[in-house]
């Protein structure tokens, strides 16, 4: 079974099958962390393209010249394991034996250990902790369906020898590498040419003034950018939407494959929830009423339950990077507890698979790419450790709000091509109280800059730098 999966012990090459043409963000930040002693683990949501990475990252080191004997995957997820005949020490044993032929202690040359789906391997933190700790030229890249399965008790067992690295549906900028592949209306090297190489939220007027720089450049790519936005706002980031062009069909494939099996395989079965129905009323519930505000008493109370087992149902959701929570924001901390939250489903396609949506109108389009802007946002800050809010204070509100720790970058979302001054009060009374010097609004087709407010529209704007890869 082990020289099956590792096919390049005999080729010296990974097969081009379990390969993409196109690669994610994240390659770059794996291999940034590949020198490091540290367990690596890429952690994200079911089918986002982390066995992909792997393989990726194992084709990188053969390339290197990496001696094909000393890398070895196998998948948790594997018949291997079933019923709990086989551990991850007995398989490790039969690759030294069959394959190294002496102990990894003897080793002078560094040993990758690859271990797909590692959460549902029993115990698994405290093997790969004995083995780190005894073996300094053992290298584990570890990956899991979702941040809920992989740290059950691994925190305090692994604490300082791990790395997270946290793959997400894609954020628009990263939609559009594979779109241009997949898509040949697009030209996606041109539009990484004339683009900005780093986020919007570093620093909007910097990348304000790249755009403005660039307008003739990017008129050329106005029509193919906006089709690239109405596919996303429609069919969501999850990679394998490229392999099919029904959008029916490709909806059936996110509520059976992602929307059920990662609430019954992963959620219910890792918390034992006793009620699963509940558990998806209260995702279809979210999805109707997505980027909603919510008090958990409330959400509870439509579907039946008390408020502890809302709140807890949906910590669950959000650690599965189902849905994503925002917080109120307040410098007081208790306020932030006790005031409503936003929750919005973290994916449009999931969103608009549970609730049958396949033609979005003019105003659903304004709600999805707010969901769009909160899910680049949340990536942006999860890669960065900020803080992720939204505020409301009477009547006035702003949608997104960064906490950079130096200072707060407010963001609104109006995809539209009008704007009025009226729909931005939110912002000018939250920069006005709280000192905030710059600020975003996210347009469908408007560029331009008023005082410390900068004006871009969806299609331009990017969560991250491109991978230099």
């Amino acid at each position: 079974m082990l020289t099956t999966m590792n096919h390049w012990w005999d080729t010296g090459k990974v097969n081009a099958a379990f390969m993409e043409n196109v690669v994610r963000d994240e390659l770059k930040r794996i291999f940034a962390a590949m020198e490091a002693r540290r367990v690596l683990s890429i952690v994200g949501p079911r089918r986002t393209g982390k066995s992909t990475l792997l393989y990726q990252v194992i084709d990188q080191l053969l390339k290197a010249g990496t001696d094909p004997a000393h890398i070895v995957l196998f998948n948790g997820d594997s018949p291997l394991f079933a019923g709990g005949a086989e551990t991850i020490s007995s398989i490790v044993d039969t690759y030294i034996d069959g394959k190294l032929h002496k102990p990894i202690i003897e080793m002078n040359t560094r040993i990758y250990i690859f271990i797909d789906e590692i959460h549902f391997l029993k115990g698994w933190q405290t093997y790969v902790k004995s083995i780190y700790d005894l073996n300094p030229n053992v290298k584990f890249i570890i990956s899991g369906s979702s941040s809920i399965q992989m740290f059950l008790g691994a925190r305090e067992s692994l604490l300082g020898r791990i790395t997270d690295i946290n793959v997400l549906p894609f954020c628009f900028d990263q939609f559009l590498r594979f779109y241009g592949l997949f898509k040949k209306t697009f030209h996606y090297d041109r539009y990484a040419e004339v683009m900005p190489v780093g986020s919007l939220f570093d620093d909007p007027a910097a990348y304000y003034h790249h755009l403005e720089t660039k307008k003739a450049e990017l008129s050329f790519l106005e029509l193919a950018l906006n089709e690239g936005v109405r596919s996303f706002l429609l069919n969501g980031g999850y990679p394998e939407f490229f392999k099919t062009d029904n959008i029916l069909y490709w909806q059936k494939i996110l509520t059976e494959d992602i929307i059920d099996k990662g609430l019954y395989r992963d959620i219910v079965t890792f918390y034992r929830v006793t009620n699963p129905l509940i558990l998806e009323r209260l995702l279809y519930l979210v999805a109707a009423n997505s980027g909603g505000e919510f008090a958990y008493a409330g959400l509870g109370g439509t579907i039946g339950i008390d408020t502890t087992t809302a709140s807890t149902y949906i910590n669950y959701l959000s650690q599965a990077h189902l849905v994503t929570v925002l917080e109120n924001y307040s410098p007081n901390a208790v306020k932030v507890v006790r005031k409503n939250k936003k929750i919005y489903v973290s994916d449009n396609g999931i969103r608009n698979a549970i609730i049958r949506n396949d033609t979005p109108d003019s105003r659903d389009e304004g709600f999805l790419a707010e969901s769009a802007c909160v899910q680049m946002a949340r990536a942006y800050c999860e890669d960065k450790l900020f803080g992720l809010y939204f505020w409301r204070d009477k009547q006035t509100e702003v949608d997104i709000i960064i906490d950079k720790k130096t200072h707060l970058l407010p963001v609104e979302v109006k995809y539209r091509n009008k704007i009025e001054d009226k729909d931005l009060d939110g912002l000018y009374d939250f920069m006005k109280k709280y000192d905030a010097k710059t600020g975003i609004v996210i347009t469908k087709n408007v560029l331009k800059k008023e005082g410390g407010i900068y004006f871009v529209p969806l299609r331009l704007a990017k969560a991250g730098a491109f991978p230099n890869i």
